[in-house]
């Protein structure tokens, strides 16, 4: 997988989970579909390097 796909594919599930957590009442749902995204982009970025890591063993 290239970078940009798992970077989208991290950003739209860590909006969507923001989202939800939003319904809690404990957060806006603007900071709460931000700080999703923020969270899906970097835990994103360190599945990819786990799984290039992986590869390269």
């Amino acid at each position: 997988m290239q970078w940009i796909d798992v970077l989208a594919k991290g950003i739209i599930a860590g909006c969507a989970i923001g989202y939800l957590f939003s319904f809690t009442g404990m957060m806006s749902p603007g900071k709460a579909v931000a700080l999703g995204g923020l969270a899906g982009c970097l835990a994103s970025i360190t599945f990819k390097n786990r799984q290039d890591d992986k590869k390269d063993k």
